[in-house]
């Protein structure tokens, strides 16, 4: 295979952009012992870029990926295969954690259970307590099968929106790279991907309690939004209009105060695009505006275009932003 087509396929694979049936095909292809030295350069190309360092979960989640693809290590007949696997799994792994698909991994009492969506999809989970989940497009959650006596804990990167059944006794916990929200029974929104500058909880309705690292817990009332700041660790709480807090699920885009950059991601997620040269767009100026469910891919690009001022050329799944 062409070098270029296995660098395309890594970075498709490691940005979540092959839709769940895709998927598994893809593991299979990067775990065959061919073109092997093209794969690993294609891995460490796109692990560089990310200034991602391997630790102690990368080589726990090999265990896992082992078992998602038949080949753990128990069952390997031939252990240089086996470590030519480690040697591109420690790349990988990490990765895999945030585009996965669906992946089982053990603990001695409780089966986790992890779910991605990958670009371009989104999911509806049914969780063991009958709350639900809607998942957004390059997200990804983990919950047991069976939840604590006292807790009700999920962990999500990215982007969900929660209706919990109220359990007094047991709290819905969800745990983000930075802050955790923590409710009874209610119905929020959490935005938490890892290239995002911002985490988001929004409150549709009830009460929740968000705490961040190092800070005072803050409780939110319907209509208030608190955003977090990863560059400052500052937190602000605004008060927002919620009927737009799930307009994502029913396939409308809308945008409040958002720079072109945050606005550009969540359109490499829905549709499953690349957008480049997105460093010739202002960075500091914001937008107000909203797109219907019917709007297609270009007709969104047209109207940006006009808001924030660019050019664009399309070369499949690849948006080229030019100066106007």
């Amino acid at each position: 295979m062409e070098k270029n087509n296995i660098t395309k396929i890594i970075r498709m694979f490691l940005s979540a952009r092959f839709p769940s049936e895709t998927e598994e095909k893809v593991q299979k292809w990067i775990l065959k012992d061919k073109d092997t030295e093209a794969k690993k350069k294609a891995s460490l190309e796109y692990w560089n870029e990310l200034e991602t360092e391997a630790g102690p979960d990368t080589y726990a989640a090999l265990e896992r990926v082992n078992l998602r693809t038949g080949h753990n290590k128990e069952h390997l007949d031939n252990i240089v295969a086996y470590q030519k696997f480690s040697r591109v799994a420690a790349v990988l792994i990490p990765l895999f954690l945030l585009t996965g698909g669906l992946f089982y991994y053990f603990s001695p009492n409780n089966e986790m259970i992890e779910i991605s969506a990958a670009y371009g999809e989104q999911k509806h989970l049914i969780l063991p307590d009958s709350s639900e989940i809607w998942l957004n497009s390059g997200s990804i959650i983990r919950y047991p099968e069976t939840f604590a006596k006292d807790k009700r804990l999920v962990t999500l990167n990215g982007e969900a929106y929660f209706s919990v059944k109220k359990e007094t006794a047991k709290p819905f916990i969800v745990e983000t790279s930075r802050l955790s929200v923590k409710v009874l029974g209610t119905k929020f929104n959490v935005k938490a991907y890892p290239n995002d500058e911002n985490i988001t909880a929004t409150l549709t309705s009830g009460k929740v309690e968000v705490s961040v690292q190092s800070q005072s817990p803050q409780i939110l009332k319907p209509n208030e939004r608190l955003t977090y700041d990863k560059n400052t660790s500052s937190v602000h709480i605004s008060t927002v209009n919620t009927a737009d807090t799930d307009s994502w699920i029913t396939g409308k885009l809308t945008f409040t105060n958002a720079t072109a950059g945050e606005i550009f991601r969540t359109l490499e997620r829905r549709y499953n695009i690349t957008m480049d040269n997105m460093t010739n767009i202002p960075a500091s100026k914001r937008y107000t505006v909203k797109f219907l469910k019917d709007e297609n891919l270009d007709e969104i690009l047209n109207i940006l275009k006009d808001i924030i001022g660019f050019n664009y050329r399309q070369y499949e799944n690849k948006i080229v932003l030019t100066q106007p």
